[in-house]
């Protein structure tokens, strides 16, 4: 997963993730504090030594579910009738689901920690 991260004109911190990967992106920025992604990369351990088979979190937008070696993030928007597109369409989810190995995904989480702390 590539991405980089970057401050906005009023000085917010905001994560990139390349295509596929948008929505960790998003809920970076809005969401994971560097109290939270510590706490996720407690969790991901705990996942990755077996203790535990799967740890569900719930956020505003979003559920990370940290699982097998992977990880899944689902928007809460992403609930809809995929009836009522004419055929051939279809919705563009990337900006609302997206998934990983638990490895990116810690990667990701201590490199954004790093780019808070300004280290």
């Amino acid at each position: 997963m590539e991405f980089d991260f970057v401050r906005d004109l009023d000085g917010r911190c905001r994560a990139r993730c390349d295509m596929g990967h948008e929505a960790f992106g998003q809920w970076l920025s809005d969401e994971v504090d560097t109290a939270e992604a510590e706490r996720l990369l407690a969790a991901i351990e705990t996942v990755d030594s077996r203790h535990q088979d799967e740890i569900r979190k719930e956020y505003a937008e979003f559920t990370l579910a940290l699982g097998d070696g992977e990880a899944e993030l689902i928007g809460h928007g992403l609930a809809f009738d995929s009836g009522e597109l004419e055929e051939g369409m279809h919705y563009y989810d990337d900006a609302h689901y997206a998934g990983c190995g638990l490895d990116d995904l810690a990667r990701l989480l201590t490199q954004w920690q790093a780019f808070l702390t300004g280290r």
